[in-house]
């Protein structure tokens, strides 16, 4: 190492060239469009993502707006003046695909000739208010899905052809615009729909790039000044993470990945971690300046920390890259994103931190801190007197997060990623509860030409409707047997008894094709099944509910579709976004497995390969895995829940934990080959030697993770506290277990 060490100071000026010259066409890569939707969660690969596009193709999806008023009495005129101009306004808005609201609903009427289709506000007058709304809560199609049936909740849903985050952040700001605009008094309005969602989250994921940076690397100067008390030395540690962004997303860029709430945060995690390999050579170029010139403090320097620093940031990487291996895009685009930046980091930093060191720093030999040395070697001999105990603990411990970590469940329900505080919480749960929820599962039936034609066919549609509807949690049932029931009961007179399927299919095709001779009743039947009757769609809205109730929820509705329509020839799929987020439960499950078991894997196989000693591979798995089995353990203790978020804190601490224990077990090492002293003059030394910049790094990256308990998204919010935990236990496992372990078997 020694060799490479005089290259690089001997080549210092062409590489600090070259890596400016890296950054000017990183930095010109740089482009990342935002993307918060489904698309963010699910590769294109996906076969469940695939079926549920084909839904979306088939039956005119978007994505989704939707406006909710309230009122004391949504039927009087100033009420149903402002939704009928609204709907209007709505219907301008900039890839608008449809708006349905009580002002373009229709309302199917029998006459002498057939039936006619008049729209229920049709006649929009004060003497007609009573009708209107008689007529809106008695249609099993309006009622709790437009409106509430006590009639003060009623609802707009604008459909927008897909789009763009940028677009989508500019139609919900308009949409606002317009909803609030001449609003009476009596009127309020609230926003939900998977558009809001989206919304929110683009708000998260720029939030996570521009303010957590601007909040991160104050607090990093400030510990770090402190630290060095050298202001030059904060400068050059700013520069290396300045270049390391400008790399990493450049990169980024040229993978072709777009950004998302969960990949939002890569900017502040190459913040933070890039910051470890620039402490660790400030810190020994300090200590070798005690008794060398600044180019042979350069060449000890960079011949020691060269080797421990490469395996830290490759371990770190590591455990980042695991979450390549995971089926939810958003993480595994974040894992190689982050990996590569920590990569990055650590040649960034071997060429930049050692030559400005030489070039800024003063010629006066440092002295040691009486402070640290002092402080270092109390706990040497704690260590030393106590670490039976501290094993005695480190076993206790392990045992009640073993237990905790049974405990831990999943969640990913969106809704339930929001503060409940949030605005968009609020009115999420209002739909919720008093009009047909905000979840959705669609049942999607398949068959030949007409098929859904056959009154067998849509008997058993309707007896699963009805069979559904009992479901606890289900608010609605909307299918095409709701259809043909309304339109026969309005070809009878409105007869009651005649709410049922007729027993011709003759009749049915007679009695749809009346349907559609109206431009109105075509464009609604379209978004229930296809022109040619060969697939139709069952929609099923439930209420809000915990993740793992969705998914039972979802497999007992995919288990009665197939039995009801077994041997008739129809083929049965079930989609829709809750169903798609109920698949995310066995992603994030499986991620956390895999990914983990990954990352351990191939951690611990590097560090039995750098030490190349079974003894100290050995030694070197404690201190890391307790940590991760503590935090596991406070999730399942405190019911932080497994999500988007959080599923990433086992495989990028372990990667990050492992850091110091490199440092440790590299320097002590060290001390037992050159000094050939005993087991514990090692340890002190090496507690003394490492110890503050193993605390230090620690420090700095627990503050700069805790900057992310201000963010309104709870997955980021729970990720960096529980990243700020796992460091927190990593510095115990590295100044005392380790230590304790060590005396415990020399």
């Amino acid at each position: 190492m020694e060799r490479l060490a005089k290259t690089l100071y001997r080549f210092r000026f062409f590489s600090l060239g070259l890596v400016i010259a890296i950054t000017i066409i990183f930095g010109s890569l740089i482009k990342i469009e935002m993307d918060n939707s489904l698309k963010a969660w699910f590769s294109a690969t996906d076969p469940d993502y695939i079926v549920y596009e084909d839904y979306r193709d088939t039956f005119g999806g978007g994505r989704v707006l939707i406006v909710a008023l309230r009122s004391e009495d949504i039927f009087s005129l100033d009420v149903l003046n402002f939704i009928k101009q609204k709907t209007e306004e709505f219907e301008d808005l900039l890839r608008v695909k449809r708006v349905h609201s009580l002002a373009n609903a229709n309302k199917v009427i029998g006459t002498s000739e057939g039936i006619e289709i008049n729209p229920l506000l049709s006649e929009l007058e004060e003497n007609n208010l009573q009708r209107i709304k008689k007529h809106a809560l008695e249609d099993e199609i309006f009622r709790d899905y437009l409106v509430s049936h006590d009639g003060k909740f009623t609802t707009i849903v604008i459909t927008f052809e897909d789009m763009a985050s940028g677009e989508i952040d500019k139609s919900f700001r308009q949409a606002e615009e317009i909803a609030y605009k001449g609003k009476p008094e009596n009127i309020e309005v609230f926003f939900s729909g998977d558009m809001r969602i989206y919304f929110e989250f683009n708000r998260f994921t720029k939030q996570n790039q521009k303010i957590f940076p601007l909040l991160v690397i104050p607090i990093l100067c400030i510990l770090i000044f402190v630290l060095f008390r050298s202001l030059s030395k904060v400068l050059i540690i700013l520069l290396v993470i300045g270049m390391s962004i400008c790399w990493a997303l450049g990169f980024y860029s040229v993978l072709g990945f777009t950004s998302n709430v969960v990949t939002g945060m890569l900017i502040p995690l190459v913040i933070i971690l890039s910051v470890a390999t620039s402490i660790h050579i400030i810190e020994y170029f300090g200590e070798a300046r005690r008794n060398h010139n600044k180019k042979e403090a350069f060449i000890k320097t960079m011949t020691y920390i060269t080797i421990p620093c490469f395996i830290t940031s490759i371990t770190t990487a590591f455990g980042l890259l695991s979450l390549s291996i995971s089926h939810i895009d958003a993480v595994k685009h974040f894992g190689i994103g982050s990996a590569a930046g920590i990569v990055f980091a650590f040649f960034i930093s071997i060429v930049i931190v050692p030559l400005f060191l030489t070039l800024l720093s003063s010629n006066k030999k440092t002295k040691k801190g009486q402070g640290w040395e002092h402080f270092l070697n109390g706990i040497s001999k704690f260590n030393e007197r106590r670490f039976k105990y501290i094993l005695v603990g480190a076993v206790l411990g392990f045992i009640f997060f073993c237990w905790g970590i049974t405990k831990v469940k999943i969640e990913t329900n969106q809704i339930e990623w929001f503060p409940k505080k949030e605005d968009c919480y609020r009115s999420a749960m209002l739909l919720d509860k008093n009009l047909s929820g905000i979840g959705d599962m669609e049942i999607v039936l398949k068959g030949e030409e007409d098929a859904l034609k056959d009154p067998d066919i849509l008997k058993g549609m309707d007896y699963l409707s009805l069979e559904i509807e009992k479901l606890p949690r289900v608010k609605k049932v909307i299918s095409l047997a709701d259809y043909v029931k309304i339109i026969n009961k309005a070809l009878k007179e409105d007869n009651p008894e005649y709410y049922k399927i007729p027993e011709s299919k003759s009749l049915i095709a007679q009695e749809l094709f009346l349907f559609t001779l109206s431009d109105d009743g075509r464009a609604e039947l379209d978004n229930i099944v296809t022109p040619d009757y060969s697939q139709g769609r069952i929609a099923v809205k439930t209420e809000s509910m915990p993740s793992q109730a969705s998914v039972i929820l979802g497999s007992l509705l995919k288990k009665m579709a197939k039995e009801t329509f077994s041997g008739t020839g129809i083929g049965v799929t079930l989609t829709g976004t809750t169903y798609l987020y109920n698949l995310m439960t066995k992603y994030l499950l499986e991620s956390q497995i895999r990914g983990f078991s990954l990352a351990f894997l191939s951690v611990i196989g590097v560090l039995f390969i750098a030490f190349w000693s079974v003894k100290y591979g050995g030694l070197s798995i404690i201190p890391n895995l307790l940590p991760i089995i503590f935090i596991i353990g406070i999730m399942g203790w405190s019911g932080i829940t497994l999500n988007t978020g959080t599923v990433m804190v086992a495989s990028v601490a372990l990667g990050i934990v492992v850091d110091d224990t490199i440092h440790f077990i590299s320097r002590f090492r060290k001390e037992l080959r050159s000094n050939r002293s005993p087991v514990q003059n090692a340890l002190r030394e090496t507690t003394a030697s490492v110890g503050k910049a193993i605390i230090f790094t620690s420090v700095i990256n627990v503050a700069g993770f805790l900057v992310l308990l201000i963010s309104g998204f709870q997955p980021t919010r729970e990720f960096g506290m529980l990243i700020a935990l796992t460091l927190f236990f990593a510095i115990i496992g590295d100044i005392l277990v380790l230590p304790s372990v060590i005396i415990a078997t020399r």
